[in-house]
């Protein structure tokens, strides 16, 4: 839920994602996985005692969990149609995703955490199954990326970054929503210590 932008190289000390290890196929499992992950854990949230906990930011520049799953499921879109048309062209530059943008433009905190979620897994096993036949070289080619700074990326980093996108905000939903929803068993009561003691004094 850091403001800081996480590193888009190396390891990131605020999810644990490591950009150096892994293999494609063992990256691509992780990244369904942890997609599955942000899905229910949404959903959970919307089927409790107050659907709206999902639309509540805990700052007011930090984004809700049905907004993060909202850009979760938009940067598996985007990153599977930046695989195609890398694969397409001989140099590709990838259009500029517009982050934040898209949040008031597609109105996340208005859309129905149930269909969200379920766009959300559609796009992780598309994006995954775009992945999982790249060959050695066509991970290694290039294109133009934006973010953070315009700069030459393989398609194999767009691989790792995309599941970097999905553990890191796996980590902020599930943050979230740890600080927001009521607690299932209510803290111990200390009614029925007074109760005993007043019985104690009776004896």
């Amino acid at each position: 839920m850091s403001k800081q932008r996480p590193p888009v190289d190396g390891y990131c000390e605020q999810c644990g994602f490591n950009y150096d290890t892994g293999d494609l196929q063992g990256t691509v499992t992780l990244l369904i996985r942890q997609a599955a992950d942000c899905a229910m854990a949404l959903t959970k949230a919307a089927a409790g005692p107050d659907v709206n906990v999902v639309r509540l930011r805990p700052e007011p520049e930090v984004w809700s969990a049905i907004e993060y799953a909202c850009h979760v499921r938009d940067v598996l879109e985007v990153q599977r149609l930046r695989i195609a048309q890398c694969l397409a062209e001989d140099r590709p530059v990838y259009a500029p995703m517009d982050r934040t943008g898209r949040v008031k433009q597609e109105k996340y905190e208005a859309q129905d955490p149930a269909e969200v979620a379920a766009a959300l897994m559609r796009n992780a096993r598309e994006f995954g199954a775009a992945a999982r036949v790249l060959q050695p070289q066509q991970l290694g080619k290039l294109g133009l990326y934006n973010y953070p700074v315009r700069a030459p990326r393989s398609l194999g980093w767009i691989i790792r970054h995309t599941a970097h996108e999905i553990q890191h905000h796996r980590h902020d939903i599930t943050e979230i929503l740890a600080k927001l929803e009521p607690p299932i068993v209510p803290k111990p009561k200390p009614e029925v210590e007074e109760v005993v003691e007043e019985a104690e004094v009776a004896d």
